[in-house]
C-alpha cells in the first residue's frame, strides 16, 4: 500500500508539472514508468488515470465530468458547480465539486434525503454541513459541504452493522 500511495503522489506531481502537447504525453509516460517501478499498474490519458490493483480492481481518477458508473446512478446528478475530481472503484465513488452556492447544496441535499433515509446523521458546523445516510438497497452516501471548499460526495456499499 505504501508503494501505491508513493507512486500515486509521484504521478500527481508529474501531471501537475506537465504542459501541453508533447510535454504532457512525455510526462504521462514518465509517470506511468515511475508507477510501474513502484509496482503500480497505471494508464494515464490526459486528465484520466486508471490504476489497476493486484486484485484486479481498478481505480479511475478524473475530473470535469459526472461519472457514469453504477454507483453514480444511485444518486441524482449534481448539475451545478465545477467537478474538480472524481475517483471511482467498483465499491466506492468520490466526487469533489467547487464553485457551488449554499442554495444549490441545500436543494441537492433535499433530493438525497428522498432516497437515503436510513441510519441518518447530520451535522451543521456553522460554515458547512455533513449528511450521511443509507438507502434501502444498502448503499451509503455522505455529503460534506463547506462554503469555501465546495461539496464532496461519497457513495459506497454500506457496511453491515456489527452487533
Amino acid at each position: 500500500m505504501k508503494k501505491f500511495l508513493t507512486g500515486l503522489l509521484v504521478l500527481l506531481l508529474a501531471l501537475s508539472f506537465a504542459g501541453c502537447g508533447a510535454k504532457e504525453k512525455a510526462a504521462e509516460k514518465a509517470a506511468e514508468k515511475i508507477l510501474q517501478g513502484a509496482g503500480v499498474d497505471a494508464d494515464i490519458d490526459g486528465d484520466k488515470v486508471v490504476v489497476k490493483g493486484e486484485d484486479g480492481q481498478e481505480l479511475n481518477i478524473g475530473a470535469g465530468e459526472w461519472p457514469t458508473s453504477d454507483l453514480a446512478k444511485r444518486i441524482p446528478e449534481f448539475k451545478d458547480g465545477k467537478i474538480v475530481s472524481v475517483m471511482e472503484a467498483d465499491d466506492s465513488l468520490f466526487i469533489m465539486i467547487k464553485e457551488i452556492s449554499e442554495e444549490d447544496f441545500t436543494a441537492y441535499l433535499e433530493e438525497i434525503k428522498k432516497s437515503f433515509t436510513e441510519e441518518t446523521f447530520a451535522m451543521n458546523t456553522g460554515t458547512g454541513m455533513m449528511y450521511t445516510a443509507v438507502n434501502g438497497e444498502g448503499f451509503s452516501v455522505t455529503l460534506t459541504y463547506e462554503k469555501d471548499a465546495g461539496l464532496s460526495i461519497t457513495v459506497a456499499q454500506a457496511e453491515p452493522e456489527k452487533e
